[in-house]
């Protein structure tokens, strides 16, 4: 299995336009060859985990049958045409899931692969469904946990993301390596109080954690590809 994460950031002149994309690209994706499953997300701003929605920046979570696949909606599929016409900026990292625990949407999508390498980049999805009665806690507990983040040693890169803004909340970590995603999963007091909450009290209807091991990237994030010169892909 292959997993792709894109993000894409419009200019300002183009935000009811992609906005509308959410929905009028379903079918698109839905006729798209080797294309599993699939969530279009909308993002929160900058690198912060805090749901402020940043409605110039979208993103697409997707599973593959193969790099093939990959290759050919990136290259030919409507939809990738599109961010090439409209978007000021792109970009797609390609990984392997190495750890994957829970669910989203009633099912684990991500297939982890056998292997699990210690060395080189690691990146983590987090994806969960509130219960209402506790949707103030977690945000709360959000504000103290991206201070922590953005002081992270290793961190390449970090976004939130939502099928729904309330309801559906999920995250996005791009590390130098596992040691430095553990070291701030296990070593922050805020981020550790938070998941220590979220099982006392049981925050979430549904949950998933995923690990993965990047294999390449291509485009620009804010400005940047964070992976460069990181990854061998294979």
């Amino acid at each position: 299995m292959l997993v792709s994460v894109s993000l894409i950031s419009y200019p300002p002149a183009k935000r009811r336009w992609a906005f509308g994309r959410m929905g009028l690209d379903r079918p698109d994706l839905r006729s798209t060859p080797g294309l599993g499953f699939r969530r279009m997300v909308g993002t929160a701003q900058g690198r912060s985990l805090a749901w402020k929605p940043d409605l110039l920046r979208w993103g697409l979570i997707a599973c593959w049958d193969n790099e093939e696949h990959l290759d050919e909606f990136l290259a030919e599929s409507p939809i990738a045409a599109r961010w090439r016409e409209h978007a000021s900026e792109v970009w797609t990292m390609r990984m392997i899931p190495i750890k994957s625990v829970g669910e989203w949407g009633g099912s684990n999508p991500f297939t982890a692969a056998e292997d699990t390498p210690e060395d080189g980049p690691c990146a983590v999805i987090t994806r969960a469904t509130l219960r209402a009665r506790h949707t103030k806690s977690f945000h709360d507990a959000v504000p103290a946990i991206d201070l922590d983040l953005a002081r992270a040693h290793g961190l390449l890169g970090s976004v939130g993301f939502g099928e729904s803004p309330v309801v559906h909340q999920g995250t996005l970590t791009l590390w130098k390596s596992q040691a430095s995603m553990r070291e701030f999963a296990y070593g922050t007091a805020a981020h550790r109080e938070a998941m220590r909450r979220r099982t006392d009290e049981r925050w979430y209807s549904e949950e998933l954690f995923a690990r993965f091991r990047p294999v390449s990237s291509e485009g620009t994030w804010g400005g940047a590809n964070p992976l460069a010169g990181l990854t061998t892909p294979t």
